[in-house]
């Protein structure tokens, strides 16, 4: 088992199934690159804090979106079959997990 960032590598990858194929070395490092981008826009944990499980979500999602990109190319295509993916930065769906939005009242 090996923790890289937020993740638990035997445990945290069911969302992400191609990455059980991948060569340890390259996950290790798709998800070491998620981890910076997440915890960049995160707000800070405290000191000893429990890990929110939409962190670990945020940081997986957010590697399996680099190991598109890197399958897209230039093409934004992926497979034999030139499928189209569009790749962005960091997801709205990512950002959302990092940061979620809070209701503000509204008077009408």
């Amino acid at each position: 088992m090996a923790l890289i960032g937020w993740v638990e590598t035997e445990t945290d990858l069911a969302e992400w199934r191609d990455a059980l194929g991948l060569d340890p070395d390259d996950l290790a490092r798709y998800l070491q690159a998620a981890y910076e981008q997440c915890a960049a826009y995160a707000p800070a944990l405290a000191e000893g804090a429990e890990i929110p499980a939409r962190y670990t979500l945020a940081q997986v999602m957010q590697a399996r979106a680099l190991y598109r990109s890197v399958l897209a190319g230039s093409g934004d295509q992926i497979g034999p079959d030139g499928m189209a993916v569009t790749v962005y930065p960091m997801d709205r769906v990512v950002k959302g997990l990092l940061r979620p939005r809070t209701g503000r009242p509204v008077v009408l």
